[in-house]
This record gives structure tokens, sequence and C-alpha cells, in this order.
């Protein structure tokens, strides 16, 4: 039977699928906050610079937690797609806690843990989606992971930017996750629907 995408998909699979797309407004709350805070470092980098570190802190602590979470809940993917997401929760979960405790450390070391972290992140958000071949959202998951890993390297390559210049391109990444992940939570939702 013809499913989401001209796919065919068993009864089964349309359940699932259901499901998945269920949790669609989690990931658009999570896409449009990542949005807002993108549009507030740009729009105030000088201003927001000592917040943005500990709004960071935050938000990979957030995250890192909501990827443990899914790592733990979601039976659907392979043991190993599992573990990656749950190893990605927890650094960025650690990363996020060195964030709120050391927000007055230099810009090399903030530099590093973000690269490091997006470098790692990227990698791995590219590699479980590139191994899901039948994942409706795998296409915006693969541009994810490009994006992270992409900044990550620019970011490790030129670790002496001063805070402005970090700020500044954290906020047009945020912008840009953000903006993904709204059209993937979108793309949740027909699945929801279907």
């Amino acid at each position: 039977m013809p499913g989401s995408g001209g796919v065919d998909v068993t009864p089964e699979q349309r359940d699932i699928l259901r499901i998945v797309g269920k949790s669609w407004g989690w990931v658009l709350f999570f896409g449009i906050v990542t949005l807002i805070l993108g549009i507030l470092v740009i729009l105030h980098p000088k201003d927001t610079i000592y917040a943005f570190a500990v709004v960071l802190g935050i938000w990979l602590f957030v995250a890192g937690l909501f990827r443990i979470v899914t790592a733990i809940a979601d039976h659907d993917d392979t043991a190993g797609t599992r573990w990656l997401l749950a190893i990605l929760g927890i650094l960025s979960v650690i990363i996020g806690i060195l964030f709120l405790r050391h927000t007055e450390e230099t810009v090399t070391t903030l530099a590093f843990l973000i690269g490091l972290f997006w470098v790692v992140g990227g990698i791995i958000e590219f590699f479980t989606a590139y191994s899901n071949y039948g994942e409706p959202a795998r296409a915006w998951r693969i541009a994810m992971g490009v994006l992270a890993f992409a900044a990550g390297v620019v970011t490790l390559v030129v670790p002496h930017l001063t805070l402005n210049v970090l700020a500044v391109i954290m906020g047009i990444w945020l912008i840009i996750y953000g903006g993904l992940e709204i059209a993937l939570s979108l793309q949740l939702r027909h699945l929801a629907d279907d």
C-alpha cells in the first residue's frame, strides 16, 4: 500500500510512522526556541556574550537530555544508532554543564568546546540519518549533520575569533538549525496525518 512520499509501507510501518509523527510538536517547539535564540544573538552579540554562554549551556544540557531520552525510548532504531544518540546526548549534557560552570573562560576554550561538540555531533547525526534509508526525514537530518560538522570545523580551525564574531557565527548556526528543525517538524506532522 503506498505510504508517505509514495513509498510502499505495511500497516505496521504506517502505525510506526504515525507514532513518530505525533512528536512533531516537540521538534517544532525546539526549532522555534533555537531560531529565536539565534536571532537574539545576532541582534545583540555584544550585550549577550555572557548570557549567550549561559543560555547555550542550558540549551546544550536540555538538548542532551532530550537525545538521551529519545535514545532510550526509541525501540525502532538499531542498538548502534541508539548508542550513538545516547553518546551525543551525554556529550551535550557534559559540555552544557561546563558552559554553565565556566562562563567567563577564554574564547579559545569556548570555541574549542563548541567546535568539538559540533564536529562529533555532526558526524553522529549524519551517520545515524545516512544509515536509516527508509526514514522520511532522512535528508533533513543529513543536512543538519553536515551543517553542524562544517560549523565545528570552522570553529576549531579558527579558535582565535573574537567572542563577538563567535557569537554571530553561533547565532547564524542557531537560525539555520532552528529553521531545519521547524521544517523537520512539519514533515513529521505530515507523517501523523498519513
